[in-house]
């Protein structure tokens, strides 16, 4: 298994943001596909991408497409779902991440019982929307967009316990099988909590 220095030693910089849900065919691609597309223009001084997202599920539908309604949803928005292929969440891909975003409380203790040295950089997605709320970006570290986003994920930890919320608020409840406003609430809370903290992790270079 490597771990983030290792894998920085032989690849460029770059912010490893890991998305997760229950099959990977619903939230956590359509978090992943929402979230890379808000922080696509962000690159480095060669112009190579400096966020990677992805996903996975705590028991992904390994080699399924996304759901035909989160694929209508993310087709509207103008993002292309096409080459989206579940997968199943592994302890190498946590090690790897910089910073893990869930579903639901959860899927967060999933994560976190697959390595647990990853709980000061994992958060339900609406959690860490809250959290960010306390964090001022005067503070954060100008220049490197990488340390700037390291830095993010440290201020959103250490807000824990000042920002606290009962579970429906902090879960993103899962849309499967059900109709498409059901996707449509999902995609909503989704896109809702992730805004500041495209600002946050991004500055000048988030997608508007």
């Amino acid at each position: 298994m490597r771990d983030r220095a290792a894998r920085r030693a032989d690849e460029h910089d770059v912010f490893d943001i890991l998305m997760v849900c229950t099959g990977n065919i619903c939230r956590s691609p359509m978090a992943e596909l929402i979230l890379a597309d808000a922080l696509s223009g962000a690159v480095d001084a060669s112009g190579r991408q400096v966020f990677r997202v992805h996903s996975a599920g705590t028991y992904g539908l390994h080699g399924y497409p996304i759901d035909a309604h989160a694929g209508r949803l993310m087709t509207d928005r103008g993002i292309d779902p096409s080459a989206f292929r579940a997968r199943e969440i592994t302890a190498s891909m946590v090690a790897e991440a910089d910073l893990v975003l869930t579903a639901t409380r959860e899927h967060r203790a999933h994560v976190v019982t697959l390595h647990p040295r990853s709980a000061q950089r994992t958060f339900t997605i609406r959690e860490f929307g809250r959290l960010c709320t306390g964090i001022d970006p005067a503070t954060l570290p100008p220049g490197d967009a990488v340390r700037r986003a390291r830095a993010v994920v440290a201020a959103a930890a250490a807000q824990r316990g000042m920002f606290t919320a009962p579970r429906h608020e902090d879960d993103v409840a899962d849309p499967y099988g059900a109709r498409l406003t059901a996707f449509e609430a999902s995609a909503a809370l989704i896109t809702e909590a992730l805004a500041l903290p495209v600002t946050l992790l991004a500055g000048d270079q988030a997608r508007r």
